[in-house]
C-alpha cells in the first residue's frame, strides 16, 4: 500500500470513529445516564481546578463547601477536564463530545502503531477496528480516564517500537516521547508505572553495551520519574504524607476483600458498602486509606484458602470470561450504556480470537510480539491484586487491536490463496 493511500484510509477511519463516538454520546448517554461515580468525581475535580480551588475533594466541596486537599485520583485526567472548563466546555455533554474527538486521535495512533508493527495494510485494518470497536467508543464518551489512557498507551507503544529501530538522533526523540507518554499515563492510571520495568527497560537494551543500555533506560524513564516526583512533592506539602501515587488503594483493597466479593454473584468484584461499613472516622484521607488497606489485607489473610479462586475470577472478569451478564450489569452502573457494553463484549470475543491468530502469524514469521503483550500482563496483574473489571483491560486494548488486525490480514491472505485459480497453462509434472 502506498503512503498516501495509508494516510487517506487512516484519516477516513478516524473521522468515522469520531462520528460513531458522537452518535454514542448523543443517543446512548446524553439523556439516559446520569453522571455519577468516577465520572462525576472527575467532572467536579476538573471544575474545581478550573475555578482555582486546587486539587480538592470536589464532591464534598460542591456539596457543603469544605475545601479538603486530596490525592484520591491521579491528576492527569482532571487536569484535562479543567482545560476544557477554562475554554468553555464545562458541561458533561461538552466534555463527552470532546472525548469523542480525542478518540479520533486514538484511532490514528493505533493505525500508526499497526503500521510500525506489521506494515501499512495492518495499520489501516487496526485503525478501522479501533474506530468501530465499541469498547473504545464507550470509554471515549463516558467521562472516564480510560479514553485518554488508551491514547497514551498506544503512543507509548508506538514510540518504544520506533525508538528500537531508529538511528540517532531520532532514537532519542522517540525515547523522549515514550517517556512523556508513560509519565502522563501513570498520572492517569497508576498501574502504567509497570511499563517501566516490564517494557521500557527490556526494550532499551543495547546488546554488549551496558552503559548505552543504562543511558537509554534513564532517558526513557525520566519523564515518568519527573512527573511522579513532582506529584509526590505536592502530596508531601499539601497532605503531609509521603505519597508517590494515590490514596485510592485503601478503598480499592477494602472493597475487593470482604464477604460479598469472596462468594456469590459478585465474587471477584468490588463493593462500596464493604468500604463504608468499615470506614474509620476522625482520620485524614491518607490515614484512612492506610487503615482501609489494613482491613482489606487482614480479611484476605484470614480467608487465604479462598484467595486463589477469587484472584482467578478477578482476571476472568477483566477479560470478559466470567458471568458476563452480571459483569456488564455492574459495569453499566458506572455510567456506561448496557446495550453498548454487550456489543463491546461480542466485539471483544472476535478481537481476542483474531489477536491469537495474529500472535501465531507473527511467531511463524519469526517476529517478536512481546512488547504488545506486556500491557496484557499488566492488566492481569492489576486484576489479581485489585478486582475484576473490563476497565482494567484498557491498557491492553491498543496492542490487542493491532494483533487482531494482523490476524485479520493473515486470515484474508489465507482465504485469498485458497481461492486463487490454479494456473492451467503450467505443464503437468513428468511431461517433456
Amino acid at each position: 500500500m502506498q503512503a498516501h493511500r495509508f494516510r487517506i484510509a487512516t484519516l477516513a477511519a478516524a473521522l468515522t470513529g469520531v462520528a460513531v463516538r458522537i452518535f454514542y454520546v448523543l443517543t446512548a448517554v446524553r439523556d439516559r445516564i446520569e453522571l455519577g461515580g468516577d465520572a462525576r468525581t472527575y467532572h467536579l475535580l476538573g471544575k474545581a481546578l478550573a475555578d482555582g480551588r486546587g486539587y480538592i475533594r470536589a464532591t464534598e466541596f460542591f456539596a457543603d463547601g469544605n475545601v479538603v486537599p486530596t490525592a484520591e485520583f491521579p491528576p492527569a485526567y482532571p487536569a484535562l477536564l479543567a482545560v476544557l472548563d477554562v475554554v468553555g466546555l464545562d458541561g458533561p455533554l461538552d466534555q463527552r463530545l470532546a472525548g469523542a474527538l480525542l478518540g479520533g486521535v486514538t484511532v490514528v495512533v493505533i493505525g500508526l502503531l499497526g503500521e510500525a508493527v506489521a506494515g501499512r495494510t495492518v495499520g489501516v485494518v487496526a485503525a478501522w477496528i479501533a474506530a468501530l470497536y465499541p469498547q473504545l467508543v464507550v470509554f471515549d464518551g463516558s467521562l472516564l480516564s480510560e479514553g485518554p489512557y488508551a491514547l497514551l498507551i498506544a503512543t507509548a507503544l508506538l514510540a518504544v517500537l520506533q525508538a528500537r529501530r531508529a538511528d540517532d538522533p531520532q532514537r532519542w526523540r522517540w525515547w523522549a516521547l515514550a517517556s512523556l507518554a508513560i509519565g502522563i499515563a501513570v498520572m492517569t492510571r497508576s498501574e502504567a508505572f509497570l511499563l517501566l520495568p516490564l517494557l521500557v527497560i527490556p526494550a532499551s537494551r543495547v546488546r554488549d553495551d551496558p552503559r548505552a543500555w543504562a543511558r537509554t533506560a534513564v532517558v526513557a524513564a525520566t519523564g515518568t520519574l519527573v512527573l511522579v516526583g513532582a506529584w509526590t512533592i505536592r502530596n508531601a506539602v499539601t497532605l503531609g504524607h509521603f505519597l508517590p501515587l494515590t490514596n485510592n488503594s485503601g478503598t480499592l483493597i477494602a472493597g475487593a476483600n470482604c464477604d460479598r466479593v469472596y462468594d456469590g454473584v459478585q465474587i471477584g468484584g468490588w463493593r462500596l458498602d464493604c468500604v463504608t461499613s468499615v470506614l474509620p472516622a476522625g482520620l485524614d484521607e491518607t490515614e484512612a486509606a492506610a487503615e482501609l488497606r489494613s482491613i482489606g489485607l487482614d480479611y484476605a489473610f484470614d480467608h487465604a484458602g479462598q484467595v486463589p479462586e477469587v484472584m482467578a475470577v478477578r482476571v476472568a472478569r477483566t477479560f470478559g470470561l466470567w458471568d458476563i451478564r452480571s459483569n456488564l450489569f455492574f459495569e453499566g452502573l458506572e455510567g456506561r450504556d448496557y446495550d453498548w457494553l454487550w456489543a463491546a463484549w461480542y466485539a471483544w470475543l472476535a478481537i481476542a480470537a483474531f489477536a491469537i491468530g495474529g500472535i501465531v502469524a507473527r511467531r511463524r514469521a519469526g517476529c517478536e510480539v512481546w512488547p504488545l503483550l506486556v500491557p496484557v500482563a499488566i492488566a492481569a496483574v492489576t486484576s489479581v491484586f485489585s478486582y475484576g473489571n473490563q476497565r482494567f483491560r484498557m491498557i491492553a486494548e491498543p496492542g490487542l487491536v493491532v494483533l487482531a488486525a494482523i490476524g485479520v490480514v493473515a486470515v484474508a491472505g489465507w482465504v485469498a490463496a485458497r481461492r486463487a485459480p490454479v494456473d492451467q497453462t503450467q505443464a503437468p509434472a513428468g511431461s517433456s
